[in-house]
């Protein structure tokens, strides 16, 4: 019986929304929205039919804005939390009523909805807070309204008039929920003022973050977030003018433009998100035709791999696919066992379906660019300091090289070629021996100099290039050894040099460590990038389990220097694959 590949493994967003439920949710929003405005028209706030107006687009935007994304299917998360934000921007309607109760309840949820927008912000496009600080930021959002809004609803006498969900000024409804008999002092002293700079401080820090995440985004993703930060850059700066305005004692005909720049704000940030959506949708519908072209001319599976690692922008993805025979596997593109990753934050898993169950599978980075970028800075810092270290601990080894080997056999060698010469005259026939001997002490003195000189720049590989070295490196595997060149290229020294060695290093460590392996292959070709790849047919092992030893380190520091990266792929009965990209400048 087949195996039925990990459930785990779906494809983000992939449950795109039934026409059925579609159209019943827009239903129930278009409810909503008409109930919004009904409330603000009758409610007997000032300017009702302005506010009825304003109310029936905060509820109905998000809702259609999310619908948008939930049928799309690969934003669906997103698109569920739009429409339960344009849910709870209903409740925050009732605050458009004169009836106490109701416009309490409106009131305090003007408060939540603030935080439930940071969430938002920080989510999108994928629905999902990817990064500590994101998480950190969302939480302190909850922890201040949890905090410092909705328990003063039971103890101040009145809202604070004037808001962006209702218009009226000194005859607002009462507070419902108030349980004292008066007000305490320290509210209007301390407690308002205290809550509106938390929250005007914490916004900003929302706009600081998603600029970040933009200058440290891929293009795609950098034009996906522009429309998000302008909007809420402009509605961050609006509400902390309306803070700074109600606490100046600002006229309430002010205070009622400020108000309501910062509650249509909400609704444009809404389509801000649909522009961010589709400029996603866009760009991806082009990457698909040039994908597909590409498909059509290369049916090479490491080249279709290296197809789909360029629409993504991604140059780790890895392609499996499902074999249902004998069980059930998953295979490379050279039907060759692999495993897929265990669920974490920084890969993902994206299945192909076709029918009832998955063709293909394609493993790829997640949306933690900004959390990526830091990790990379600090080990490429720690890499360039180990990279210092280890030049002079090179540079020790060299001259401890010369010192016992090289230089003592030229000091031997001249000190023959004295005795020699001391010889000639009483005996030429030993003095010609002891010259012949001598030249093959030149031999031996010239092979320990080249094999030092290959500890730092190996000859063949300065002479021929680095398809040719790292040919005369497999053919001294103990372990039998194929290599596959596509092109003969030459790149720049400092490329070849960490290419080679990182070869070498990974030949070595099959002879020391890949239990059972029967055969090692190493590929080199380029694509763009210069890419090479190592794989055995040993046991394997567990990544996550396994520490990095100073050989590996190596090769993540010239990996580091050169601006590459290197991929260790291995699992228990798969092998193990050594994959090295490597970017080469063009020109």
């Amino acid at each position: 019986m087949a195996q039925t590949p990990d459930p785990r493994f779906t494809a983000p967003g992939l449950s795109p929304i039934g026409t059925e439920a579609l159209v019943a949710i827009a239903a129930i929003g278009a409810l909503l929205a008409g109930v919004a405005a009904a409330v603000a028209l009758t409610g007997g706030m000032p300017h009702k039919i302005s506010l009825a107006e304003r109310q029936a687009l905060i509820v109905a935007t998000p809702i259609a804005v999310g619908l948008y994304a939930w049928r799309e299917g690969t934003h669906a998360r997103f698109g569920r939390l739009l429409v339960i934000a344009g849910v709870g921007w209903f409740l925050v309607a009732l605050s458009g009523s004169s009836d106490s109760v109701l416009y309490s309840i409106g009131r305090v949820a003007g408060w939540t909805v603030e935080a439930g927008l940071i969430y938002l912000m920080l989510a999108f496009p994928s629905g999902r807070l990817t990064t500590r600080i994101d998480r950190a930021l969302a939480g302190s959002a909850v922890a201040l309204v949890a905090v410092l809004f909705v328990p003063t609803a039971f103890i101040t006498e009145a809202y604070p008039p004037v808001s962006q969900f209702s218009t009226c000024a000194a005859d607002c409804p009462g507070n419902a929920f108030m349980l004292l008999s008066s007000q305490p002092a320290f509210l209007d002293a301390v407690g308002v003022p205290l809550r509106e700079l938390l929250a005007v401080l914490l916004l900003l820090a929302v706009v600081v973050r998603l600029a970040y995440r933009i200058r440290h985004a891929s293009r795609l993703m950098r034009r996906t977030l522009t429309p998000v930060l302008s909007i809420a850059m402009l509605r961050t700066l609006v509400f902390a003018a309306a803070f700074g305005l109600r606490r100046g004692g600002a006229g309430e005909s002010v205070l009622a433009v400020v108000t309501a720049a910062v509650a249509l704000g909400l609704p444009a940030l809404c389509l801000a998100f649909l522009l961010g959506l589709l400029i996603w949708r866009i760009h991806t519908a082009n990457a698909l035709v040039n994908l597909s072209r590409g498909l059509r001319t290369s049916p090479d599976p490491d080249r279709t791999r290296d197809l789909i690692a360029q629409t993504l922008t991604d140059p780790t993805v890895e392609l499996a696919y499902w074999r249902p025979d004998n069980g059930g596997a998953w295979v490379d593109g050279h039907e060759q066992p692999v495993a897929l990753p265990p669920e974490r934050n920084d890969r993902c898993v994206t299945l192909i379906p076709d029918a009832t169950e998955p063709v293909a599978a394609i493993v790829h980075d997640n949306y933690r660019l900004a959390a990526r970028v830091q990790s990379s800075l600090h080990d490429l810092r720690a890499s360039q300091a180990r990279i210092l270290g280890a030049a002079d601990d090179e540079r020790r080894r060299i001259e401890r090289d010369l010192h016992d080997g090289g230089q003592q056999r030229l000091v031997a060698l001249r000190i023959r070629l004295e005795l020699a010469e001391e010889v000639m005259g009483q005996d030429p026939v030993r003095a010609r021996s002891l010259l012949h001997r001598l030249g093959l002490e030149v031999d031996i003195a010239i092979d320990e100099l080249r094999s030092l000189a290959a500890g730092v720049y190996p000859s063949l590989l300065a002479a021929r290039g680095l398809s040719d070295a790292i040919r005369s490196a497999a053919l001294q595997s103990p372990i039998p050894a194929r290599v596959a060149v596509d092109g003969t290229d030459r790149y720049p020294e400092e490329i070849e040099i960490a290419a080679y060695f990182c070869c070498v290093e990974a030949l070595q460590n099959v002879a020391k460590h890949a239990i059972d392996a029967s055969s090692v292959s190493v590929s080199l070709r380029r694509n763009g990038d210069l890419r090479f790849e190592v794989r055995d047919d040993g046991e394997g092992f567990e990544v996550d389990d396994a520490g990095e030893g100073q050989g590996l380190m190596n090769m993540r520091d010239r990996m580091a220097a050169v601006g590459g990266e290197l991929d260790i792929r291995s699992s228990p009965g798969a092998g193990t694959e050594v994959v090295g990209t490597i970017p080469v400048p063009v020109g």
